[in-house]
């Protein structure tokens, strides 16, 4: 099952206006009996992918079928032509995660088990094999945030992690190398006191903090809630937020704030 797309880089090559993406489905066996879907989108290039992004969403982290072009997404998280613009940026890949067939709903709770770091490090290790190049990078919204910081504190081998909207005990997580970097983006002018860098005073893990702020957003409490009523976080600024992410992973830089 797979489809292809079209996408404009947000700061384009001359020579290269048009980038051409494979979007398609993988399963894996994370543990014995089960499995996982994986959700590919990775560049077409001749060069090989320099970042893999694995995304986890919010929620239960399910997976829903975008009305707009009909392809599947992470529930809770970007849209699909996000991901084809975040896969472009950093040339390479974006790997969505389904829940286990075992957990289809997961919890905080189940996002901190033993068995929910087993299925991480599966979908790193896949990753690692298809593309044995990259940087892996994790990516989670909200409750898919305490996920990423789960796997950052437990997966060594990966390059660092962005929460999106997590709960504030994500970013509290130890880095498991101190290698790793993390981007913690939260919403509203007060998001990480202002803070644009920081090092973690128990470890040595690098952490850029960046807000959003959007003042005439109706606000709703966390990214769950928004994706439970369907809603669009950011106030509409998903672009803003999908290149800041992709200028952190490429470079180790970050704005301060997207306003």
């Amino acid at each position: 099952m797979s489809a292809a797309g079209l996408a404009i880089r947000h700061a384009p090559d001359p020579a290269q206006a048009e980038v051409s993406h494979r979007e398609s489905v993988q399963v894996i066996e994370s543990r014995p009996g089960v499995r996982q879907v994986l959700l590919l989108t990775s560049v077409e290039t001749a060069r090989p992918v320099g970042n893999v992004v694995v995304v986890l969403g919010s929620g239960g982290g399910g997976f829903a079928r975008n009305p707009g072009d009909g392809v599947m997404r992470v529930q809770g998280g970007f849209a699909a032509e996000q991901h084809r613009r975040l896969a472009e940026a950093i040339g390479g890949a974006v790997v969505a995660l389904s829940p286990p067939t075992d957990q289809p709903v997961m919890d905080i709770d189940w996002r901190l088990s033993a068995a929910h770091v087993a299925d991480l490090r599966a979908a790193v290790a896949w990753s690692r094999q298809r593309w044995p190049e990259a940087d892996v990078w994790m990516l989670g919204f909200a409750s898919g945030g305490m996920s990423a910081a789960v796997a950052a504190a437990s997966i060594e081998d990966i390059a660092g992690a962005v929460l999106i909207g997590a709960p504030e005990e994500a970013s509290a997580q130890q880095p498991a190398s101190e290698r790793m970097r993390m981007l913690v983006i939260r919403q509203g002018s007060a998001a990480a006191g202002g803070l644009s860098q920081t090092v973690n005073p128990g470890r040595q893990g690098h952490r850029t903090w960046l807000r959003i702020e959007d003042e005439r957003q109706e606000r709703i409490g966390t990214l769950d809630d928004w994706a439970a009523v369907g809603g669009r976080p950011f106030g509409g600024k998903e672009t803003q937020v999908v290149d800041a992410v992709a200028g952190w992973i490429v470079t180790g830089a970050a704005p301060k704030a997207i306003r």
